[in-house]
């Protein structure tokens, strides 16, 4: 990764919707190349995916929840990508100790987060999840 990969993933997370053309004017760098450049990214697992920030307010109807997952070995690589297609999983973490990830989950309905234990339990690699609603959020 060099300077200019740093610039790209720079602007990219201050503006994750920003187009290839205006990037490539930001990095001094002609758009088939910055295109390539973000792919490349991707692929490598530098950049793991695109995200939004909601306003607080439209996440009141939301409720929090925290799955703990235990895995057959250390197969964090491969569990993670497969999380990608589950809108409602807002963070993923790969942890040293008894639980192998934790994800914090964003869910609107009991029998939806019960529906996304079972999906997450159909992966391979997943030996257990064990399922933590959030009831008050101190902050």
């Amino acid at each position: 990764m060099d300077k200019i990969d740093e610039q790209i993933i720079a602007a990219l997370k201050e503006d994750a919707r920003v187009s290839l053309s205006k990037l490539s004017r930001q990095v001094y760098k002609s758009r088939t190349a910055v295109e390539s450049r973000v792919q490349k990214l991707i692929d490598s697992g530098v950049i793991l995916g695109f995200t939004i920030n909601v306003a607080q307010n439209r996440q009141a109807e939301d409720q929090s929840a925290f799955f703990m997952l235990r895995l057959n070995g250390s197969t964090c690589h491969l569990v993670f990508p497969k999380l990608h297609e589950h809108a409602e999983i807002i963070h993923a973490y790969s942890l040293f100790g008894d639980t192998d990830m934790l994800l914090q989950i964003s869910y609107t309905s009991f029998e939806r987060l019960m529906e996304l234990k079972e999906k997450i339990l159909g992966i391979e690699h997943v030996n257990e999840v064990i399922v933590n609603p959030v009831l008050k959020a101190w902050r």
